[in-house]
């Protein structure tokens, strides 16, 4: 399960935004160290990044020994650093939605100073009005003039609306604050993917993750049991949305969505059941791009779903719901309008819904 804040919003949309940019770096771990050192504040906070940087990942050595990520230390840092060494692994596995690193070995070394920022275009006056549209909803004046300012210039950027609309995940918060209620998001709403009879007296509400491996388990071990004893028998209806947490879990749902509503659920089952094999590939993005052929998505077809801005509207509005429900981890369940995180098993979910079922 993805834990705290790091996977807040914010943070996930830089994420997924970078990620999907660097597409062209070749090589597994070579690709995965640009992905790092290109987005080291993000995934362990500017205090550590400014005195850290990553310079290798290494492989293990004997027969159970992990990865271990190299870390450049400024001298003055190093003590605090190892102390802090079991909190950079995690981050480091968080951010890239799996176990890539056991272990962290620190060399001392210069950190350099940042580059400056480059400087910043004025945004185009059309793509400007178009975020000041959604920004409409933010009442305090100054606040949505900053908004329409940064949502406009990352939907200026390269792959203009694919970066406005991860942009808008940061502007959500603000916006949805002042402008709906989070009790609408414990129901079925239009455009929602149902497994079940629309009309069963009970709703599991699954947000999930598509590199996330507890999510993994939840569709390989807990759905099939489910599905049997509770969703074909008319009992349950479960709502499948998208709470990506980096920019290969969001082409993943771009995927499942591209599929269409009558093979979404097969999509989402074939992409978590292969979930190992394209996520530990030597260039995870492309073997995605494969993974659903079988069930009619071509490679040509899942490219142009990733360019799909009606599909990525919908993934963006079902991570929106999510924060407003406060998810912060993958799988979060709610079932019959309660909140359970991740329950487990089958045994508790049937145990739940004994309890709160109707």
């Amino acid at each position: 399960m993805r834990e705290n804040g790091f996977r807040a919003i914010g943070g996930l949309a830089q994420k997924l935004t970078s990620g999907i940019a660097r597409d062209g770096a070749k090589g597994g771990r070579s690709n995965a160290l640009v992905r790092l050192k290109a987005d080291w504040p993000v995934v362990v906070g500017p205090e550590l990044a400014r005195t850290t940087r990553p310079d290798a990942l290494l492989a293990g050595r004997g027969a159970r020994a992990g990865k271990a990520l190299r870390l450049k230390v400024s001298g003055a840092a190093a003590l605090e650093v190892q102390h802090r060494s079991g909190q950079i692994v995690e981050r480091v596995n968080a951010y890239f939605g799996h176990r890539m690193i056991d272990d962290v070995r620190i060399v001392q070394g210069v950190i350099p100073a940042p580059r400056p920022a480059p400087r910043t275009p004025r945004p185009d006056p059309v793509i400007e009005q178009e975020v000041a549209s959604r920004t409409a909803a933010v009442e305090d004046p100054e606040l949505r003039a900053v908004l329409t300012r940064l949502g406009a210039r990352i939907a200026s950027g390269r792959r203009g609306f694919l970066l406005g609309g991860l942009g808008a995940l940061c502007l959500g918060r603000e916006v949805r604050a002042q402008s709906q209620s989070p009790a609408r998001f414990l129901d079925p709403l239009p455009g929602d993917h149902i497994l079940g009879n629309p009309d069963a007296p009970n709703v599991l509400i699954d947000y999930a993750s598509f590199t996330c491996p507890h999510c993994a388990t939840f569709n390989n071990a807990v759905m099939p049991a489910l599905k049997r004893d509770w969703i074909d028998t008319g009992k349950l209806k479960l709502v499948h949305r998208h709470f990506p947490s980096d920019a290969l879990a969001t082409r993943a749902s771009l995927l499942a969505e591209c599929a269409g509503p009558d093979k979404f659920f097969a999509a989402v089952d074939t992409l978590f059941r292969t979930q190992v094999q394209w996520l530990t590939a030597s260039d995870p993005a492309a073997e995605l791009m494969t993974v659903l052929v079988e069930q009619g998505v071509s490679e040509a077809e899942a490219q142009a779903c990733i360019a799909n801005d009606r599909l990525l509207d919908k993934v963006i509005a079902d991570v929106q719901s999510g924060q407003a429900l406060g998810v912060n981890s993958t799988p979060t369940v709610f079932i019959n309008e309660q909140g359970y995180g991740n329950p487990g098993g089958i045994d508790a979910i049937a145990a739940i819904l004994r309890q709160v079922g109707r």
